[in-house]
């Protein structure tokens, strides 16, 4: 039944109980164990001797059970006939071994202390959040650079490097000159610009735009009426502008004859 002081699963099923008196009180068919700690709660008794009984279990806290001096039977110190009026199942019947009221019902009868069923610790790992900011600034960063290039491009192809250079250096002044506006001011300043430097027929770099809520007045020389007619109606045509403030003086180039 016992190997030193282990015990083996298939000699300790088929073992036989005594009480003290040396009754013999049946055998061990099963065992319970907790599946949080591994250990043994119940020993599962056929009752043995009585008539009608054949098919009755009975249900031992573990800790009841000892050793038998010669090691090759289990000691349960409990009166035959106290046993017979213990709580048990039909064997064809198993009751909710984890219940906690039938637990209860079994160690109230053999007075031993329920024992507290703890849960094995869970633990759980907080899993820091992936920082997608930088990939996302810098997709957004590249994607202004190259709609930048095709800007420059195009300015390049349809007005020639020098006038090309006028343009983007006007946009850039304006540029700076509406980081001292606000924020709404600053994207509608920008808009008109970008709108007055691809229009042909629009000389944009000497033009200064001003922006104030939804009014945008526009500043500086053009050579001639229509230029003038031309910026405003272009202005007019960008999304958020509701009126144009039309201050640019027609400076007409003549020439001079020596």
């Amino acid at each position: 039944m016992q190997t030193r002081n282990v015990w083996l699963a298939t000699t300790l099923l088929a073992s036989r109980v005594r009480n003290s008196a040396g009754e013999d009180l049946g055998k061990i068919e099963d065992i319970v164990l907790d599946p949080n700690t591994g250990t043994i709660r119940y020993a599962i008794l056929s009752f043995s001797g009585v008539p009608g009984m054949g098919d009755r279990l009975f249900a031992i806290p573990w800790t009841l059970l000892n050793v038998s001096p010669s090691r090759d039977y289990a000691v349960l110190n409990i009166d035959k006939t106290r046993l017979e009026r213990a709580p048990g199942f039909n064997r064809n019947q198993w009751p909710d071994v984890a219940d906690p009221a039938w637990q209860r019902q079994i160690h109230d009868y053999h007075a031993v202390s329920t024992p507290v069923v703890r849960e094995r610790t869970r633990v759980y790992v907080e899993r820091k959040p992936e920082r997608r900011g930088m990939p996302v600034l810098g997709s957004i960063m590249l994607i202004c650079l190259f709609f930048g290039l095709v800007w420059v491009a195009y300015l390049v192809a349809t007005r020639g490097w020098d006038q090309a250079k006028q343009d983007i250096a006007s946009t850039v002044q304006s540029a700076a000159y509406a980081a001292r506006e606000t924020s709404q001011d600053a994207a509608l300043t920008a808009k008109v610009k970008t709108a007055l430097s691809l229009s042909k027929r629009v000389p944009a770099g000497d033009i200064n735009v001003e922006s104030d809520g939804d009014v945008v007045t526009l500043r500086g020389e053009v050579p001639s009426d229509q230029i003038r007619r031309d910026a405003e109606a272009v202005v007019r045509d960008v999304p958020g502008v509701r009126e144009v403030r039309n201050h640019l003086y027609v400076v007409e180039s003549q020439d001079i004859t020596r």
